[in-house]
Parts: structure tokens; C-alpha cells; sequence
């Protein structure tokens, strides 16, 4: 119920037009209504709608899969990059103080990652890039100026003996792969479905729904009008959840769990007592931007 309440208001305008749209074409006549919706032509447009919404909620998921994949691999490789780390640095003062800086700009990494792909502005990826930026005495960067400066200071730990030449290659084998997993998420953000299949699928998702109205209404009397309206308001609902869906940084319901995800990755590489490791909507919330 939660979450019907929270993504209502992205369909109020659809339904609120269909609604009205309906109550105007109420009690057309029978015989004007067999011509505008013929028999024959439902069934086969009906059946041709259902299978381009099936098609595009499909590719959307896919879409939406795709980016909760890649994030898993930023967290796996985060891990991966701080176990490396202590293998190579060990577990001594000294060598804390020299990886810290790598695990903030790990951290730092996810955070601006999940203010870039955004499509609005949220206060907490930008709160918490603000205090990295200060914890690393450093101004704000974006997610490849910080992968940049991670190759940097792996050339410096080389350089200077700390780390050995296997030790380098491994590390930036894992920033190799976090690039990879980065360019992804941005494509996936950048290279939406094509805007005349989206207006073919929403026009076509409208027609049917309003002939269909049309029909039932003058052939199904007295709850026919009831009964094409919520088939309308069906077809609306699926071709926008699948828009919704197929951009899965969309704010704040249908979208990934990125707070709760930078969140994870913070816990992981600077401890559960972090600032930063609990996501701001808690750890039990059902809803998550």
C-alpha cells in the first residue's frame, strides 16, 4: 500500500485524462460505436498492444537488471580492492594511515556515482560526497577524476616500495573493472529506449484503451462504462510502470536502492560505525530512493 500511495502521483495525470476522456464519450450511440470499434478490430488490436507492452516491461526489466548488476559488481570489486589493499599494506599503523585514503576514495567513488546518474537532484549522495571531500582534505571530484586519483596513488605506493609490481597489476585489474561497471551504469542512464517506440507504444496503449471504452460502454450497460475504464486505466498503468522501470535511476520509488547501496559499500570498507553506513531511509524501510 506503501508503495501504491508513493506512485500514484506519477499516474494521477494519465488517469485523471483517461477518466475525463471517458465520462465525455459516455452514451454514444450503439450504432456509432460498432463503426468507431468493430468487432473484429479489438480482439487483434488487443492482442497486438499486449504484446508490445509485454515487449517493452521486458526490455525494461532487462534494463533495470542490467544497472542492479552492475552495482553489484562496484560493490564486489570495492571489496575486492580493499582486500587487495590489506594484502598487500598489511595490518600495521603505518600501513592503515596509507590505506585509509584508498578506502575514502572507494567510498567517495560510489557516492558521486549515485549523485551523477540521478534524474533529481537528492540531498544525501550530495551530503555525503561533501563530507568525503572533507574527511580526504580534498575538493569534490566526480566518480572518474576519483578513479583517476586512485591509479595516481597506486603509481606513488609503487614508486616508493610499498606495494610490489603483481601487487600494482591486481589493484588496477580491480579499477580496470570498476571503470568497466561504471561505464555501464552511465549507458544505461544515457542511451534510453528510442523516443519514437515509446510514443508508438503510449498512442497505441491509449487507442485501444479508449475503443475499448467505447465499445463496452455502448454494448454492456449498466456497469460497461465501469468495467472500460479500469481496462483503460490497465493499459495506461502497464505502459507507464514499464517506462518507470526501463530508467532505474528514476527518483524515488521504482528506482535502485542506491543510497542503500552506497550505504553497504561504506559499511564494508570503513566500518559499520561510519556516518555514512546507514541509509537515510533505515534499514527496514520498504521504500528506497
Amino acid at each position: 500500500m506503501k508503495v501504491a500511495v508513493r506512485v500514484s502521483p506519477f499516474l494521477a495525470a494519465d488517469l485523471t485524462v483517461a477518466l475525463l476522456l471517458c465520462l465525455a464519450s459516455m452514451g454514444i450511440d450503439r450504432h456509432l460505436a460498432l463503426m468507431i470499434a468493430p468487432e473484429v478490430l479489438l480482439p487483434i488490436l488487443g492482442i497486438a498492444i499486449s504484446i508490445f507492452i509485454s515487449f517493452r516491461n521486458n526490455q525494461a526489466y532487462s534494463r533495470w537488471w542490467e544497472a542492479r548488476s552492475l552495482w553489484g559488481v562496484l560493490n564486489n570489486q570495492s571489496r575486492n580492492f580493499r582486500d587487495n589493499l590489506h594484502s598487500q599494506l598489511g595490518g600495521s599503523s603505518p600501513a592503515e594511515a596509507l590505506k585509509r585514503p584508498f578506502l575514502l576514495r572507494q567510498v567517495f567513488i560510489a557516492w558521486a556515482l549515485n549523485h551523477e546518474l540521478r534524474y533529481k537532484f537528492h540531498p544525501h549522495p550530495r551530503q555525503a560526497m561533501q563530507s568525503l571531500s572533507k574527511e580526504l582534505g580534498c575538493a569534490e571530484m566526480g566518480s572518474q577524476d576519483l578513479l583517476v586519483e586512485q591509479s595516481l596513488g597506486l603509481e606513488t605506493l609503487y614508486r616508493d616500495g610499498q606495494i610490489s609490481d603483481e601487487g600494482r597489476i591486481q589493484l588496477q585489474r580491480v579499477l580496470d573493472e570498476l571503470c568497466s561497471a561504471i561505464g555501464g551504469l552511465e549507458k544505461v542512464r544515457n542511451q534510453p529506449f528510442p523516443a519514437a517506440y515509446d510514443v508508438f507504444i503510449r498512442l497505441s496503449s491509449w487507442m485501444f484503451g479508449y475503443l475499448f471504452f467505447v465499445r463496452i460502454d455502448a454494448t454492456s450497460a449498466p456497469l460497461g462504462s465501469l468495467m472500460g475504464y479500469l481496462v483503460f486505466a490497465g493499459f495506461l498503468i502497464a505502459e507507464r510502470l514499464g517506462a518507470f522501470v526501463e530508467t532505474p535511476f528514476f527518483d524515488p520509488v521504482l528506482a535502485l536502492p542506491m543510497n542503500r547501496m552506497c550505504a553497504t559499500i561504506t559499511r564494508g570498507l570503513l566500518g559499520p560505525n561510519h556516518p555514512l553506513a546507514v541509509p537515510p531511509e533505515g534499514e527496514r524501510s520498504t521504500v528506497w530512493t
